[in-house]
Formats: structure tokens, sequence, C-alpha cells
């Protein structure tokens, strides 16, 4: 789809940045005061290639160069590069069970307690595509779509043409089903994902041990039943993100069945938020 935003030369606005100038046309921007390239807009994630006339920043601590724009047309992502890729993640996912999360370009697999994620990242610049696998954990309770362990790849396509992008589309597609099933291979059970948790946080003792990954660690030690570990994880919590997260598990940490039961509602809660079915028995 391309907007044609040629009311911008009456309103002469301003852009944030400009991308990719070709040196050669620099002499034409001294003696005509314009250049031909491509800049972002407004911050709104299109990309456009027009006119536009350099000038520099000044005041307020700003260093560079912002642009005027003369006339622009702006590019996204259509509804047939989605559904291009959209089709591709379908072929390569759904036998692992992975479905599209509504008409988004995130593909999930649910596994009760956590999801493993698949997005086909839009570039907020250009007609392409990136690829990010990623695990998250129901029972950390983010109340949001966190990454919590994140596979990416060197996997990008640009849009040429239709038959380019399709064929581009599917090898991403691939990639992803290969990437997602590493990370089944990495955590086949609870067990799997608490020990792999509990050593991320030791790694990381002071930045991240007291934060998010001590808190996943805390969790999932009270899952498995090793209360010392939990202890010592949830009470060595400083990040006010976490620490209030952890109060609700904190006092019942001796107490496994009443722990067990908290984190299923937090579980439950999560699923609601993300707008997953409800499961028939709690997970743990």
């Amino acid at each position: 789809m391309r907007l044609n935003l040629t009311k911008l030369r009456a309103t002469r606005a301003i852009l944030p940045a400009l991308v990719g100038v070709p040196a050669a046309r620099r002499k034409m921007e001294k003696a005509s005061g314009f250049g031909i390239g491509q800049c972002r807009y407004a911050g709104s994630g299109l990309v456009g290639k027009g006119y536009f006339r350099p000038v520099p920043m000044r005041g307020n601590g700003e260093t560079g160069w912002k642009a005027v724009v003369v006339g622009i047309s702006v590019i996204c992502m259509s509804d047939t590069h989605t559904k291009m890729i959209a089709s591709a993640a379908k072929a390569e996912l759904a036998s692992l069970g992975f479905r599209q999360k509504g008409r988004s370009r995130l593909w999930i697999a649910d596994r009760g307690s956590w999801l493993n994620v698949v997005e086909f990242t839009p570039s907020r610049w250009s007609k392409s595509v990136s690829l990010m696998n990623a695990a998250h954990w129901l029972w950390v309770g983010a109340g949001f779509m966190s990454f919590n362990e994140a596979i990416q790849s060197n996997c990008h396509a640009e849009f040429d043409t239709e038959d380019q992008f399709e064929s581009a589309a599917l090898e991403i597609a691939k990639v992803a089903c290969a990437k997602a099933l590493e990370i089944e291979e990495r955590f086949p059970s609870f067990d799997s994902i608490a020990r792999f948790v509990v050593e991320r946080a030791r790694s990381s003792p002071e930045r991240m041990g007291p934060s998010w990954w001590g808190y996943e660690a805390g969790i999932a030690s009270g899952l498995v039943g090793n209360l010392r570990d939990a202890d010592y994880f949830l009470n060595s919590l400083t990040d006010e993100r976490v620490t209030a997260r952890a109060a609700s598990v904190l006092p019942l940490i001796h107490h496994p069945e009443a722990f067990k039961s908290e984190v299923n509602d937090i579980v439950a809660r999560e699923r609601l938020r993300l707008k997953l079915s409800a499961m028939s028995s709690p997970p743990f």
C-alpha cells in the first residue's frame, strides 16, 4: 500500500531523521538546497521516498540534520505481504501446534504453563520482515507477551517482488520451525525450565539475580520443591518491578501446596490477559 502525502508540502512537516542519502547526491543538495532520498516520517513506522530540504538542527542540545518535506510517498507493509507471511508460517508451524494470534505477526504454541512463541517482526522503516523465537513463562505473570528466553536469528527479508518475497517468507518460516523445535528440546519439562532459570540467575548475582531472573528462579525453585533456593532468590530481590510481584508468594514458600495454588492463579490470570483458553486442570 502506498500513501501519497503531498499535503505535507503545505505543512512543511519536520522529519526526525534522514536515511540512506547517496553520497553522489550531496553536491546536488548543496547546489539546490534539496535532496532526493529515503526518510522516516514523524516516527510513524512508515518510510517514504521523496524530496526533502536538509536543515541543521539547533538548540536543545540537538546535533545533526532534520528535513523539511517537499513531497513524499510513504511505503508500508500491505495486506498481501502479511498474508504471504501468514501462509508460510501456517505451512511450517501448524503441525507443531502453533496458531496465529489474531491477525498479528505472532504465532503461539500453548504448552500450558508456558508459550513457545514465533514473531515475524515487521520493520518500522521498510517493507521487510525479521524473525524472533522465544519462550514466554506464563507462571511469571508479566502481564504482557514478554520474551523470557529469546533466540534471535539473522533471518531478514526485504520486499522486491511478490514472487521473491513469497519464497523468502517460506525460508524464514522454515528457520522459525527449526528454532521452535530447538526451544521444545531445551524445555521438555518444567524441571528443565527450572534448572535453566536457576542457573541463569546465578550467572548474574549483582544485576539480574536481584531482578527478573532471580524472581523467575525463586518461583521455579518453589514449584519443584527446592524451598531453600526459593527462599534465597525471592528474599534477595531488590528490583521494585518484581518485589511487588513476589509479595503474594513470599509468605507461602514453606507451604508448598499453597505456593503452587498461588502460582496456578498467576497462570490463570496471565492466560486471561493474553486471551488464551482456560486450562481444564491447573499446571502445577
